[in-house]
């Protein structure tokens, strides 16, 4: 009787939970489509309420509340949170379009870090021409694959120094694959930061830093991150900047 009564319990609970579930997707929605209504009618400040929950989804839309925010953030005339914004989109896609704008941003407020150099457009080339250079990549990963694979069926003799090679390209086609994962971005949030020589206060400061200055972070330590900064590597307090991806 018991189980009968657990089973019944499971299944309401079940069955609510995939009645609600679109619901809320539909509430969402609307939500949103409200939000781009009072956007294109100019009443900004109410479509930045409702867009800020949306902002850590992982909707397709991400993208477009991003870039809509920063113009929210443009129109207050509050360059700090536009600047994460553009950042924030640029660091997963860089786009010479954003890259033109933070470089705008970067030199009114005095700010380095945001030129436009050649680092900028080999990432312009690395995601435009992405899903091309993978598979020719991954196409002569399969090829060589296959002529060693040949080789080994028909018991002829592989060379150690192919194997080696073969590995070695292996890894750098995964490197590849995942090297815009490895460049993690902060902005400096503070009015004045200091990137210390080690994790502590009573490190010697290497550089100051402002805010709006971009570092790139790596791990954390206790209330201190490890970051690089105009060819400087050091530590700035965690609460000093904002991860931008």
């Amino acid at each position: 009787m018991q189980d009968y009564h657990l089973n019944k319990i499971i299944f309401y609970t079940l069955f609510s939970f995939a009645i609600w579930q679109p619901a809320y997707s539909q509430t969402d929605r609307n939500q949103l489509a409200l939000a781009d209504s009072m956007f294109k009618s100019n009443r900004l400040l109410e479509a930045e309420k409702i867009y800020l929950p949306f902002l850590d989804s992982q909707r397709n839309e991400n993208e477009t509340i991003r870039l809509k925010l920063a113009y929210i953030a443009k129109s207050k005339n509050d360059w700090l949170q536009e600047l994460y914004y553009l950042s924030s989109i640029q660091a997963e896609q860089d786009r010479p379009a954003i890259a033109k704008r933070l470089h705008e941003i970067g030199d009114r407020q005095g700010l380095s870090g945001f030129q436009i150099n050649l680092f900028d457009q080999f990432l312009w080339i690395y995601f435009t021409y992405f899903p091309y250079l993978m598979g020719f990549f991954f196409a002569l990963a399969l090829y060589v694959i296959g002529i060693l694979s040949f080789k080994k069926v028909k018991k002829l003799k592989i060379k150690a120094y192919n194997l080696y090679y073969l590995a070695f390209y292996l890894l750098f086609l995964t490197w590849f694959a995942n090297f815009p994962s490895f460049l993690q971005y902060g902005i400096i949030t503070k009015d004045k930061a200091y990137l210390r020589d080690y994790a502590s206060s009573a490190a010697p400061v290497k550089q100051m830093l402002k805010k709006g200055n971009r570092i790139i972070h790596w791990r954390k330590k206790d209330i201190w991150v490890n970051c690089y900064f105009q060819g400087e590597l050091g530590y700035v307090k965690a609460d000093d900047y904002l991860p931008i991806n």
